[in-house]
């Protein structure tokens, strides 16, 4: 097992060479998505490997040239690498307007370094039977199809599409299977290595990465468990982002096991599948409406966050929340004290950890991961 966790740490670890390398050997382009709802798949059938974003590990030094320090991390990183010429291996990016932060990033990239192609896609806030809305984002899907075929000189058949959301499809399912797995095993992968599974997802081609789930999940259920005692808790938040491994670790090393959560960077982005349709766009299209897990930055006034997460607790059995709050993210402040009443109304333990870019402090972190450890019964 230790040989397949290798091959997807290699990803995360280095994103920038090991794309790159990949390019290099495959001969075919690259194009980034900025998270969190851009359908990979049309950029897949169109022959191109899509990579999502993410944040770097580098502190941001000529980003603060054209984005202000409140910025959230991904917009800051993304610009500051863009700058910098540390996305060069990229053919093309795709953004979308996933809140008043990200709307600039697109621009700012378009006026400095642009690359030989780029998208915007505007994707409108999700109203529940709002037909215009669907159709409007049907159109935008469909623009990137066309967008694709004249770069790329090939065309996007529907044939094409439904292969490509098979093998997505695939790969969520593995993915969920694997949390599913946690949930049954508590610690049975820590999770550091859970996140990276996720995150390598994100960052190699998905017929690589089905190929290794398999193997992994193969191994872990050959492979004997000795129940973990910590205390259970789910993680919540930390959108567009990956919350940092140090702090994964401190959760651990606390005494607490993660058994589930809805961070970008993990059930988030595997939640849900299209259908395999004669309408693949049409089926895309209908992926992007399913409202679970609840997205505070798409505007959907008729769910409620913390109402979900209080079912999702009950149901695991957990016996607390962490919330990972991204600094300077409006549309996760904007619910978080909604979420805060749910959650003490249900008499779930709760406690709020606010991650930034660069300027971490761990101690103090460790001081209210302590405190909370103690809520829960700990200690």
């Amino acid at each position: 097992m230790e040989e397949i966790m290798k091959q997807f740490v290699e990803y995360p670890s280095d994103p920038y060479t090991s794309i790159a390398k990949w390019k290099e050997n495959h001969k075919k382009k690259v194009i980034g998505v900025f998270p969190m709802w851009i359908p990979e798949e049309i950029i897949h059938a169109a022959g191109m490997l899509p990579v999502v974003m993410w944040r770097s590990n580098e502190a941001i030094t000529w980003g603060y040239k054209h984005v202000p320090p409140y910025n959230c991390p991904i917009n800051k990183s993304v610009v500051d690498d863009v700058v910098k010429g540390k996305l060069k291996f990229m053919d093309g990016m795709v953004f979308l307007r996933q809140c008043l932060q990200s709307q600039e990033v697109p621009f700012i990239v378009e006026n400095n370094r642009p690359p030989a192609f780029e998208e915007y896609l505007y994707l409108p806030p999700i109203y529940h039977g709002d037909k215009a809305s669907k159709d409007f984002t049907r159109d935008e899907f469909e623009k990137l199809r066309k967008r694709l075929e004249e770069f790329g000189g090939e065309e996007i058949t529907d044939e094409k599409l439904n292969e490509s959301i098979n093998i997505y499809n695939k790969n969520r399912s593995l993915l969920r299977k694997l949390y599913d797995l946690r949930k049954q095993k508590p610690g049975i992968l820590r999770g550091r290595d859970v996140l990276r599974i996720v995150w390598s997802s994100m960052l190699m081609p998905k017929e690589e990465h089905n190929k290794l789930l398999e193997s992994l999940l193969s191994e872990l259920e050959k492979n004997g468990y000795e129940p973990t005692k910590g205390k259970k808790v789910f993680l919540s938040g930390c959108l567009c982002i990956h919350p940092q491994l140090e702090l994964l670790d401190m959760i651990e090393d606390l005494g607490m096991v993660i058994v589930d959560d809805d961070i970008y960077v993990g059930y988030r982005y595997f939640a849900n599948d299209a259908e395999i349709t004669d309408d693949p766009i049409g089926a895309l299209m209908e992926r992007h409406f399913i409202k679970t897990p609840v997205d505070p930055a798409r505007g959907e006034i008729e769910v409620n966050w913390g109402k979900e997460l209080v079912g999702k607790v009950k149901k695991l059995h957990a016996d607390g929340i962490i919330t990972l709050l991204t600094k300077y993210c409006p549309p996760h402040l904007c619910y978080y004290p909604d979420i805060k009443v749910e959650l003490a109304d249900a008499g779930i333990p709760e406690v709020l950890i606010e991650v930034e870019h660069e300027i971490i402090s761990l101690e103090g972190i460790k001081t209210r991961l302590q405190s909370f450890k103690e809520m829960i019964g700990g200690f």
